[in-house]
């Protein structure tokens, strides 16, 4: 189910959004909820939840842990731009 949200953004953040759609070739709604999903960690759960009977916990707790190690890797690297 979606549910349509009106948002206010920053002109900079809206122009990133907008050039990032057309480098991917998606739509900037299908952008916009990629990063919102990553930010939330609900890509990871989601992920996560999708292998469940094939992993033990500690397999899982390895992926969650280097995938938040990756986010933030790549939060650091935005910053230095």
């Amino acid at each position: 189910m979606t549910v349509k949200v009106t948002v206010e953004l920053d002109e900079r953040v809206r122009r990133a959004l907008k050039q990032a759609a057309v480098n991917a070739g998606r739509p900037e709604k299908e952008i916009h909820e990629q990063a919102l999903r990553s930010y939330l960690r609900l890509d990871i759960i989601d992920r996560l939840g999708k292998t469940v009977g094939s992993l033990s916990e500690q397999e899982a707790t390895r992926i969650a842990n280097e995938e938040v190690h990756a986010v933030r890797q790549e939060r650091k690297v935005r910053s230095r731009r």
